[in-house]
């Protein structure tokens, strides 16, 4: 598919018979940059969408998005598309990783695999919230202010009235109400993270039990229907099914890896026509789709909790528009695996946790003096730039200093958690083919990097 691969080093049958390093199975994952690259620009691409919202007037976002002019360029703040290719990208890299360790002889379990997933989260969401609690602590809150200023429901209705954290707050929103429900009040975007870890759950579920091949792909795809035609507010007491239809794009992800590895293994070349369809279906997703207003049924409506999205199902097929035309065309991955895309991929966790606290608090100390001298909109700009510009250096000191540790500390409580009995060591059904699945990192080209993986993978 592309002039690299990533070359993975499978362990040898004597090392095997030596002893089995429980530590090695979830320390050992390796990343695939060009997907980490997508990922990082539709985390800027979320940041953006939070400042139109935060600094423009309610409808305006709606206005850019439908407007034969700015349209083309609406996916520049689309944050509902960027989530979808979070999703899809989730469902990739994680049957990436797990069938990569099968194939070295890792013997995988789904309990330490979602101890490691909880921590993975976890952790940097604490430290996030401890962030807003700061915050909070010393008055910085300028979201209702904001709001009255730029005529932005979004921004006076951010936090709850009378929200008031506490450090038991954050630590019970972090490590449960962010996995379970509901959205905790200190981080909206935080809405996503149940999403993460069922569709995680369902991802693992699919690589532990069912053999790499066909027999995977087709359980992927009729779970991934099966889930996009769940009613949305099923059950009724207790509606649960809009978070099925966003776990189908999980399931999409899983199919899409065994297509891939399946042409891959039927020595599937880099021709020509890959690049010139690649960039089609990444043109259709981003520019043309929205241009011609082309409108899907609404498979995953957000509770009103989160708040009103119509292109919700839109988005959905746009994403899967994208990341297959990422997929495709060598070109495309050559792009988002340069240095720009790298960085962003390595600090869009951070970016994702900590642009919106930055927004209602840095961004409102430097709007409101601009304003009284330029105006709102100079003044809004101005003030999204220096946003921008400290998430960003936020997002990589938090790397650094947050991120690169709890994976250290997951996937060391991942081992420990590991070492005793063998529960779905083994895939519950023998592969249907001799084929090797170790080669599965190849088959998504670009050499992979040996720090642990993202937390979003």
């Amino acid at each position: 598919m592309a002039a690299v691969s990533a070359k993975v080093s499978p362990h040898s049958l004597s090392s095997l018979r030596k002893g089995f390093n429980p530590g090695k199975a979830f320390s050992d994952m390796q990343r695939i940059q060009y997907l980490d690259g997508l990922r990082g620009w539709a985390a800027l691409f979320v940041l953006f969408h939070h400042l139109l919202l935060a600094f423009a007037p309610d409808g305006r976002e709606s206005a850019l998005h439908t407007s034969p002019v700015s349209a083309p360029l609406g996916f520049l703040t689309d944050g509902p598309l960027a989530v979808a290719i979070f999703f899809i990208l989730s469902g990739i890299v994680l049957t990436a990783a797990v069938t990569s360790a099968q194939e070295r002889g890792l013997h995988l379990r789904l309990g330490p695999l979602l101890v490691k997933r909880w921590l993975r989260l976890g952790i940097p969401i604490f430290v996030a919230g401890l962030l807003v609690l700061a915050l909070f602590t010393v008055g910085l809150d300028r979201s209702i202010a904001i709001g009255w200023a730029s005529e932005s429901s979004f921004m006076r209705s951010f936090f709850p009235p009378g929200y008031d954290p506490s450090l038991l707050l954050v630590l019970k929103e972090a490590f449960i109400a962010s996995f379970l429900g509901p959205t905790p009040p200190h981080d909206p975007v935080l809405w996503t993270i149940r999403i993460e870890f069922a569709g995680s759950v369902l991802v693992f579920l699919l690589a532990l039990l069912l053999p790499a091949g066909r027999l995977r792909l087709a359980a992927a795809v009729v779970t991934g229907v099966a889930l996009a035609v769940v009613p949305a507010d099923w059950p009724s007491r207790i509606p649960l099914g809009w978070i099925g239809n966003y776990c189908a794009l999980f399931a999409l992800g899983v199919a899409l890896f065994e297509l891939l590895r399946l042409h891959h293994q039927r020595g599937g070349r880099n021709d020509p026509w890959r690049d010139a369809f690649g960039f089609t279906l990444l043109a259709l997703g981003l520019v043309l789709y929205p241009l011609f207003g082309i409108r899907v049924y609404d498979v995953a409506a957000i509770p009103p909790v989160i708040g009103e999205a119509p292109l919700l199902g839109g988005s959905q097929l746009r994403a899967v528009l994208v990341v297959a035309g990422v997929l495709l065309s060598p070109s495309l991955q050559l792009f988002l695996s340069n240095a720009t895309s790298a960085f962003l991929g390595r600090v869009s966790f951070g970016l994702y946790l900590l642009h919106a606290p930055l927004i209602w608090s840095a961004g409102g100390l430097a709007y409101f003096p601009l304003a009284a001298r330029l105006g709102h909109w100079p003044a809004a700009l101005l003030a999204a730039l220096a946003v921008i510009v400290l998430s960003l250096c936020a997002a990589a000191l938090f790397h650094q200093w947050v991120e690169q540790p709890s994976m250290r500390l997951s996937a060391r409580a991942a081992a420990l958690a590991a070492m005793p009995g063998r529960l779905f060591r083994r895939p519950l059904f023998r592969s249907l083919g001799r084929g090797s699945v170790g080669r599965n990192l190849e088959l998504l080209p670009v050499a992979a990097r040996r720090n642990p993986r993202h937390p979003f993978e």
